[in-house]
């Protein structure tokens, strides 16, 4: 294949990295930010709005009694997200990601009030099923979207924009729990699904999905209107259908390119990051915040924490926008998996030791982790399911990146107030930096650097020995 037949992400910037490929206009911005904002609710939805169920633990009025309600409205997220994603590809393939997206968005926005004023207590634990559905039908999509849409030089920073938006859905969550009674802070989180809704009207359709659907002509409407009407798309069509996946139309193909090693490699390494991360503590310390805060016997209010949790993990992954395509990938996920790790350490540490007059030292480990968490290791993984992940397996490896993610997700979650309470926080946070220096490990031997590097370069690096490596600027 020619090396300039490259996906639309990169052929949207060819090889000639010169300043007029570097060109993108507002109008593209604006759609690609429509896309990556569209995670607003999965933040809200996920870890936001578990800030809440301390306070409905509170009231007798509502329908969340014990520990073990707490537990299942937390845990059972992930449990309902492994079918949700492994249902969203097969879905994506035959309505498209643009629709699906919006629909999902939709039907968030009913479930959110249907939570704040539930009728009984299955219906409220049956609208949180349904809304976690849909919220990681949302972010199985908005990622390998993004990338396809995007140019590889802002490729990095695009992608983190959707983790920037699931941190500002998750601060959200955290200050209407501390603001307002849960019923109507529940209520309150619809607008993060709601007010995404007209804009995404203006989405065009994936081109890659027309192409698979042999619909050429839509798919060049799509990119013009992606481009704008004086652009000419007629060689990033010829890109798109010069891919492998362009006559990839089922399930079944994709899991036969699964099977093959160049595709299998990348899947599996990307796959390690997100469970390795969790069993590192991230929703553990993202869903029980309140709970971790409490049991540290931290001085400061729980919710008040918890809020400066949600804020300097967005002000970090903010950062991490404006910086991933000058940096690289590699470097910032090494050093956040280590200054994470450290966090976590020291934390364990001086609560396994019972340290007097140390109150604080959680609360500011925590905040030191959500700091790298939110400038590498949260965004990155992310960044690298639309990078790593090849062509002919995207929509299937996503799907079971997600689904596997969220079976870990599950089990850490439903078992960590019970394994709190048996070895204690300080063991457990001790457990959780082993795990994340792992990740060191791993990016250090097998991942190639994919700043500036095209889709198609990172496909050919799984086939062979020799890394990727970024442009010299």
């Amino acid at each position: 294949m020619a090396e300039d037949n490259v996906p639309v992400t990169a052929a949207l910037s060819p090889e000639k990295d010169d300043e007029e490929a570097k060109k993108i206009s507002l109008k593209h911005v604006a759609i690609l930010l429509v896309v990556a904002l569209t995670s607003i609710t999965q933040g809200a939805a996920t870890k936001g709005w578990t800030a809440v169920l301390p306070r409905m633990q509170d009231d007798t009025h509502s329908f969340v009694d014990t520990d073990d309600d707490v537990a299942w409205l937390v845990s059972m997220t992930s449990i309902v997200g492994i079918f949700a994603s492994l249902a969203t590809g097969p879905l994506v393939e035959w309505a498209g990601p643009r629709r699906v997206l919006t629909i999902a968005l939709g039907v968030s926005t009913a479930l959110w009030l249907v939570m704040a004023f539930p009728p009984h207590k299955a219906v409220l634990f049956i609208a949180r099923a349904g809304l976690v559905a849909s919220v990681y039908s949302i972010s199985t999509i908005s990622l390998p979207l993004l990338a396809e849409l995007s140019p590889k030089h802002v490729r990095g920073s695009i992608s983190t924009l959707s983790e920037f938006a699931a941190s500002i859905g998750m601060l959200y969550g955290y200050l209407m729990a501390l603001l307002f009674p849960w019923q109507i802070a529940t209520a309150l989180c619809a607008l993060t699904s709601a007010v995404m809704l007209l804009p995404m009207c203006f989405v065009p359709e994936s081109p890659y999905w027309l192409v698979r659907r042999g619909r050429n002509e839509a798919a060049k409407a799509s990119l013009q209107r992606l481009l704008g009407p004086t652009a000419e798309v007629k060689q990033q069509l010829e890109a798109i259908t010069s891919m492998p996946a362009a006559t990839q139309t089922s399930l079944m193909q994709q899991f036969t390119q699964l099977g093959k090693g160049r595709n299998a490699r990348p899947v599996l390494l990307v796959l390690a990051f997100f469970v390795l991360r969790e069993l590192g503590g991230r929703s553990c310390i993202m869903l029980y915040t309140v709970y971790i805060f409490r049991d540290a016997g931290v001085e400061v209010d729980a919710f008040t924490c918890t809020v400066l949790v949600g804020a300097v993990r967005v002000v970090c992954t903010c950062v991490t926008v404006s910086v991933l395509d000058r940096v690289g990938r590699r470097p910032l996920l090494v050093a956040t998996a280590v200054l994470a790790a450290v966090a976590q350490a020291v934390c364990g540490l001086f609560l396994y030791l019972q340290v007097p007059g140390a109150s604080w030292v959680p609360l500011v480990a925590v905040l030191v982790y959500t700091a790298a968490y939110g400038t590498g290791l949260g965004p990155i993984p992310w960044v690298y399911v639309g990078e790593l992940v090849p062509s002919p397996v995207r929509t299937l490896g996503a799907s079971l990146i997600t689904a596997c993610d969220a079976l870990v997700v599950f089990g850490i979650n439903l078992g960590f107030l019970k394994i709190i309470s048996h070895i204690g926080l300080g063991v457990t946070f001790l457990s959780f930096a082993g795990l994340n220096f792992v990740i060191v490990i791993i990016v250090w031997l097998w991942i190639p650097e994919s700043r500036g590097v095209s889709l198609q370069t990172l496909q050919g690096a799984f086939s062979t020995k020799t890394k990727c490596k970024a442009p010299q600027r």
